[in-house]
């Protein structure tokens, strides 16, 4: 995952002498094998190369053809580079070397606007066109490379990361009110594709180009997976399985691509162990050396569903196995806050703290390339994505299978009907009860039970039009939800799990924490031609009763060992334990530390929080002990919301040009 960065004058006028320095700079991380830039007149690109292909040894950004019409930076890697390779050269295209970004360049010659649908791979990728005077800009169907911009009066920037727009001095700061609620907000999280903490900058959203020109500037998609038709000939889940398999192949070869060890993860759960397993089966005999994989387990591990899985994996040896507990020194989980507060946004997921840990983990093993399992729920209908659907569809014939799944992994009844009977509920009696809850916690400086914060954060929200946009997007879902559900096919539903915002955020945040360390995440399960042949498939193959993923457990026969492809449930988290020194860290006062408010903390008139409170129901939650996954949401989101607006303070003091919105009274 290398860094790009770019500055164009549409009127004109020379680009200013360090700039383009100034925004490699920022990004440098992203650059162990050199920075590079490429003036051009008025056009400027800087490219911070990060080899980890055998085809990036040959490459050189920023590249331009031969008449200097077109100038390309390129952060990415192409996945169908045979088929393009023929494409291209029936067109008549010469190629001058074997990289990736002279693909991408020649893509651009051919096909203009539409080389998006030519070209298959996580990127991003920005070309100058000289000829039409303006910028061409594409972003990969899933999100998986970074793209940030700013447009101002009479000129454009371009980075890989928003520090590296905010080194230029010439964006003026301003908090984006509703990104930050949204952000804090779990049912609204993720929706936002395009804006950031900051009113100034955007994101170009997963799956679409962006065109800019002198006085316009145009944002178009061009991968919708709505738009798919049926895979008619698969007829059988025989034909499924088979389509799967061959699909799952191509990716992790795509994505074993590397000139260094590449690692993956190895939670026990289905998705990770379906890669490091098919991996094993199928490119044992043509990898250099055994794939190094990494788990987290805790500290009493017999007790541990998941290491029970782990360890029927490594039964089958070939794999180099990396167990990471939660007995670490306390300065790494403070140096955990210090890593992601330098980040370009607070990040929202907790279960970085995880990913964290196997990074670091993964970077001292010397492995540049780490193998995730991000988008595998996705491919399959979830408990909650098949709950969703039967609900939607008010198809109670199916409701004691249902009962059944949840049952299966790790629900009692009365949580099991819970579950669905909150699907089933009208949004005016869903809104009832939400307003019962807040006319308790009227004042949050009197608020008995922390949970009520959790419950319906929006009550919390001071800012008036912040609360009605933020009421309008929830309810523009929940319409959406409903309508796909009950009106839509199989296929527009399963589409807009892909499309939700979320995903692309999830990208970003791993991805900036990996670049951070040396580090390149590739998901094989955000492969877009395994999106494409999932959304595709017959719900059959997707949503069986009372096995969720049921789809990826036929496909794994001979792969995975049998307790591992029909394991039921996660008895008991490994994560807690890690919680619980993170919670430990967070409390010494050596100065490394992040320091917690004593009382409420307003942020800039927007909303409240009693952080103290909060606190308390985490260490009363940890105390009785949450051992149930059912029960393990609700510190799920104590600590979500403890931890995220705490790290949000410390990040905001952190920034000083934004001393200015933050109020501790």
């Amino acid at each position: 995952m290398s860094g790009i960065a770019g500055i164009i004058h549409f009127d004109g006028k020379p680009i200013e002498p360090g700039l383009i320095e100034k925004m490699t700079s920022a990004m440098a991380h992203r650059g162990p094998d050199g920075i590079s830039h490429l003036v051009k007149g008025s056009v400027v690109f800087g490219y911070c190369q990060f080899r980890t292909t055998p085809e990036s040894l040959e490459e050189a950004q920023p590249l331009v053809n031969e008449d200097a019409s077109l100038m390309l930076v390129m952060d990415g890697r192409v996945d169908n580079r045979d088929e393009l390779k023929n494409k291209l050269r029936g067109r008549g295209a010469v190629l001058r070397d074997n990289s990736d970004a002279e693909l991408v360049l020649r893509a651009y010659e051919c096909w203009g606007e539409d080389s998006p649908k030519h070209v298959i791979g996580d990127y991003v990728y920005l070309v100058w066109d000289g000829w039409r005077r303006g910028l061409y800009g594409a972003r990969d169907a899933l999100g998986s490379r970074h793209f940030y911009y700013h447009q101002g009066k009479d000129w454009f920037a371009f980075a890989s990361e928003i520090k590296g727009l905010l080194s230029l001095n010439k964006i003026e700061l301003r908090l984006n009110k509703i990104m930050l609620v949204g952000d804090l907000l779990e049912s609204f999280s993720g929706h936002d594709a395009v804006g950031t903490l900051y009113e100034g900058v955007q994101r170009l959203p997963a799956g679409h180009f962006i065109w800019v020109s002198p006085g316009a500037r145009h944002i178009k998609r061009h991968w919708n997976p709505q738009d798919l038709s049926l895979a008619s000939h698969l007829k059988t889940l025989d034909d499924c399985r088979d389509a799967f398999l061959d699909q799952f192949r191509e990716a992790l070869k795509c994505r074993l691509r590397s000139i260094k060890p590449v690692g993956a993860m190895l939670s026990g759960g289905l998705d990770s162990s379906s890669i490091a397993g098919m991996i094993r089966k199928e490119f044992r005999d043509t990898l250099v050396q055994p794939l190094q994989t990494f788990s987290l387990a805790r500290s009493d591990r017999e007790n541990c569903e998941d290491w029970k899985s782990q360890q029927e994996m490594l039964k089958e040896g070939w794999f180099e196995h990396t167990v990471i507990t939660p007995d670490l020194p306390q300065n790494v989980y403070c140096d955990y806050f210090q890593a992601i507060a330098k980040d370009d946004e607070p990040t929202i997921r907790i279960h970085l703290l995880f990913w964290w840990l196997v990074v670091r983990s993964a970077r001292e093993k010397g492995c540049t390339v780490l193998l995730d399992g991000n988008f595998g729920d996705s491919h399959f209908y979830y408990l909650d994505t098949s709950a969703q659907l039967i609900a939607n569809r008010r198809e109670l014939t199916k409701l004691p299978s249902l009962i059944g799944a949840y049952r299966q992994h790790g629900h009692n009844t009365l949580s099991s009907l819970w579950q669905i009977l909150r699907l089933l509920t009208p949004d005016k009696m869903r809104a009832i009860y939400r307003g019962l809850r807040s006319s308790v916690a009227q004042d949050t400086n009197k608020v008995k039970d922390p949970i009520d914060l959790l419950v319906d954060f929006e009550n919390f929200i001071m800012d008036q039009s912040v609360r009605q946009v933020v009421a309008s997007e929830r309810k523009a879902r929940l319409a959406l939800k409903r309508a796909l559900g009950l009106h839509g096919d199989d296929q527009r539903f399963h589409a807009q799990v892909f499309l939700h915002g979320n995903h692309a955020l999830a990208n970003e945040s791993n991805g900036n924490l990996g670049q951070s360390m040396g580090v390149e995440f590739r998901g094989p399960f955000a492969d877009q031609r395994l999106v494409e042949l999932s959304i595709s498939m017959p719900l059959a193959w997707k949503h069986s009763m009372p096995w969720y993923k049921h789809g990826l457990r036929l496909a794994m026969a001979g792969i995975l060992p049998e307790a591992v492809r029909w394991r039921r449930s996660i008895a008991i988290h490994p994560g807690w334990q890690f919680y619980e020194k993170l919670y430990a860290a967070l409390s010494q006062r050596d100065g490394r530390s992040l320091r917690f408010p004593k009382n409420v903390v307003a942020l800039n008139g927007l909303f409240e929080v009693d952080l103290v409170a909060i606190g308390r129901a985490c260490d009363e939650y940890l105390r009785r002990g949450l051992d149930r996954t059912y029960e393990g949401f609700d510190l799920y989101y104590i600590h979500r919301t403890f931890t995220i607006t705490a790290l949000l303070i410390e990040w905001l003091r952190s920034q000083s040009n934004f001393s200015m919105l933050t109020h501790i009274r």
